[in-house]
C-alpha cells in the first residue's frame, strides 16, 4: 500500500493527500497506482471432454466384435498352413470347426444376452452341428453321433430349459439356482453313464456316476434348505418392519 513520505502513515489506494499532514502522496513508479480487483470467484474450469459410457448392450456387442477378430485370426492361419502343405483342406477342418463352435458358443450368450431360451437352444444346436460334423470328418461317415451324442445333447436342451424355467418361475432367487445347477448335473451324469454303458457293454450299468449323482443332489437340497430359511425369516423381519411402521 501507499504511504507518506513526510509523516510515513499509509494509506488506501487512490488517496492523493495524507489525511495528517495533507502532503501529497508520491506515485512509486515501481507499484501500481490501484489495488488490483480481487475476484469473488475462482476462475471457472475448463471443461474436460468427457468419456462416454458404454451401455451394457455396447458392451457386449465390443466384446463380440473382440472376440470375432480374435477367432479369425487362427482361423485363417490354419486354413492357409493347410493348404500350403497339402494343397487341400484335410487336418484343418476340425480346428477350424472347433473354431467356429467357440464363436458360436461366445456369440449367442453376448448377442442373446436378455433371451436365455434363444442362448440354449443356439448353444445345443451349435453342439449338435459340431459333433455332427466331427464324426462325419473322421471317416466320411455318421458312425457314433445319433447312438451317444444326440441323446446326450438331447438330454443337456432338456435339463438346461429345465433349469432355465425354474430360474424364470421362482420368486425370489439365490442358492436355489445353484441348486437347480446341481441337480441339472447330477442326471445328466447318470444318463450319460447309462447311455455310454449301454454302447460298450450289453448291458446298461450304473457305478461311477452315482458318486456324482448323490453329492450333487445332498448338496443342491442342503442350499434349497439354507434359501428358503433364509427367505421365510427375511419376509418375517420385513412384515415386522411393516406391521410396526403402520
Amino acid at each position: 500500500m501507499p504511504y507518506c513520505s513526510r509523516c510515513g502513515v499509509e494509506v488506501d489506494f487512490g488517496i492523493e493527500e495524507c489525511p495528517l499532514c495533507f502532503m501529497k502522496i508520491q506515485k512509486d513508479p515501481d507499484k501500481p497506482a490501484k489495488e488490483p480487483v480481487k475476484k469473488k470467484y475462482p476462475d471457472e474450469p475448463v471443461e474436460q471432454p468427457t468419456r462416454r459410457i458404454l451401455t451394457p448392450k455396447e458392451k457386449r456387442i465390443r466384446a463380440w466384435e473382440i472376440v470375432s477378430v480374435s477367432l479369425m485370426i487362427p482361423l485363417l492361419i490354419v486354413t492357409f498352413t493347410d493348404l500350403i502343405i497339402t494343397e487341400t483342406i484335410s487336418w484343418a477342418r476340425f480346428p477350424m470347426t472347433t473354431l467356429v463352435l467357440v464363436w458360436l458358443l461366445c456369440t449367442f450368450p453376448l448377442i442373446f444376452a436378455k433371451r436365455p431360451v434363444i442362448v440354449t437352444i443356439g448353444i445345443t444346436v451349435s453342439l449338435i452341428g459340431f459333433l455332427a460334423l466331427v464324426d462325419y470328418f473322421d471317416n466320411w461317415n455318421i458312425d457314433w453321433f445319433h447312438v451317444l451324442a444326440l441323446p446326450v445333447i438331447a438330454l443337456v436342451l432338456f435339463l438346461s430349459l429345465g433349469v432355465v424355467i425354474a430360474s424364470f418361475k421362482v420368486k425370489q432367487k439365490g442358492m436355489n439356482i445353484a441348486a437347480f445347477i446341481l441337480f441339472a448335473v447330477g442326471a445328466l451324469n447318470l444318463v450319460l453313464e447309462v447311455v455310454i454303458s449301454n454302447k460298450i457293454q450289453p448291458k446298461a450299468t450304473v457305478s461311477w456316476s452315482l458318486f456324482v449323482l448323490v453329492p450333487t443332489y445332498i448338496v443342491g437340497g442342503f442350499l434349497m434348505y439354507m434359501h428358503y430359511r433364509f427367505t421365510k425369516d427375511t419376509d418375517f423381519k420385513t412384515k415386522i418392519k411393516a406391521k410396526l411402521q403402520m
